[in-house]
């Protein structure tokens, strides 16, 4: 394909220039996916490492395949994604054709109701106002989350009564009212109140069941998730007589299944939402997993004889003091899962003095973005 019909193909979001949401939407998907490769072993190639990624697993899905949105409300009351480069700026009715249909559905009410609620916008330059996100969550099997993030409220009566409405007019699995008290402009807070349903949804990946509340990590593409699982459990292997360590475990997306597998399981965690949901997706499988809510890079990792160590940590790459923690315990495998190609390269730099990569898997869990997942399987020299 010549480089110009290459740029120039157009993109299924009319808000390709302005939005940095699904930024390579007008690249062709085979070109996605041979530049992420090219990205992945060029980055390698910058940090030492010799190995070479073959091939990227395509996602059986690349519109519409986003479990999870964060959208935003701005000061005027406009509703959507940011505008590219302007955090302050909101691209007024922007739900993303990279989002669950779910999503799509549950974003049209939710801006009818933002107009016509009586409730006032939170200004991130002064710091004022009540709405500030509108966070939606869609499983494969019907089950919907719409989560209003908010300041602390002036009048509770007001914004319940309003609430009642968005309930009434968007119809969710469960509606949640977060409040985030801080200037921070984030879409979490310390306190949650369930206005509807159960609090939380459920998803299905390969057999398992998974509970997810508001503020836990999940998987974002449901559809490819059951491929990363297997790859996981291929790179992990024969368990029957070992111990699992399943570090930034989240709701135990690995760990639950695989402990059914190992003689015992442990999994760490900061987020006390994701272990409590954790440990009630370990007893809904009937998994011995234990979970605890930890710092990895404050535990004595060797502590827990670990035969193989799962790490899926955050996008920015393990913190130093967790990665010397894990030198210093030297389990016999680790499994490395990343969906940032640059702090994994890095990292495998250091993995390098004292392990052998045996294996890597590159999966596609973001079309029409930058990122890729990335699986490595570390074999202790």
């Amino acid at each position: 394909m010549a480089a110009k019909s290459f740029l120039d193909m157009e993109s299924a979001c009319p808000n390709k220039d302005r939005c940095g949401s699904c930024g390579w939407s007008h690249i062709p998907y085979k070109k996605q996916l041979e530049q992420k490769l090219s990205d992945i072993n060029g980055s390698f190639k910058l940090h030492g490492i010799d190995q070479k990624v073959i091939e990227i697993f395509p996602s059986p899905k690349t519109e519409h395949y986003r479990n999870r949105m964060d959208f935003v409300i701005d000061f005027k009351g406009q509703f959507g994604l940011r505008e590219k480069g302007k955090w302050w700026r909101v691209i007024d009715g922007n739900k993303c054709f990279i989002a669950d249909e779910q999503i799509g559905e549950l974003f049209d009410n939710i801006s009818k109701w933002i107009a016509t609620s009586g409730l006032d916008f939170f200004d991130r330059k002064s710091h004022s106002g009540f709405l500030r996100y509108a966070v939606v969550r869609a499983s494969l099997h019907g089950q919907t989350l719409i989560n209003i993030v908010t300041s602390a409220p002036k009048d509770e009566n007001l914004a319940y009564r309003a609430f009642a409405g968005l309930n009434s007019q968007a119809g969710p699995s469960t509606l949640i009212w977060t409040i985030n008290n801080t200037v921070s402009d984030v879409s979490f807070g310390d306190e949650e109140r369930v206005i509807s349903g159960s609090g939380f949804i459920e998803e299905k990946i390969s057999g398992f069941t998974y509970r997810i509340s508001p503020q836990a990590f999940f998987q974002t593409n449901s559809h490819a998730a059951p491929f990363l699982l297997e790859t996981v459990k291929q790179f992990t292997g024969n368990l029957s007589e070992k111990t699992l360590l399943d570090l930034y475990c989240g709701t135990g997306f690995f760990s639950v299944p695989l402990a059914k597998q190992a003689k015992k399981t442990y999994g760490l965690e900061m987020v006390e939402t994701a272990i409590a949901d954790a440990k009630i997706n370990a007893g809904l499988n009937g998994s011995n997993a234990e979970y605890s809510v930890a710092k990895v890079e404050q535990m004595n990792l060797a502590e827990y004889s670990a035969d193989v160590v799962i790490v899926d940590p955050p996008r920015s790459g393990m913190h130093d003091d967790a990665l010397s923690e894990l030198m210093r315990a030297m389990p016999e495998t680790i499994i490395y899962v990343s969906c940032n190609y640059k702090s994994i390269a890095r990292e495998l730099g250091i993995f390098k003095k004292a392990y052998d990569i045996d294996s890597i898997r590159a999966i596609d869990m973001f079309p029409h973005t930058p990122h890729v997942e990335l699986v490595v399987k570390l074999a202790r020299k």
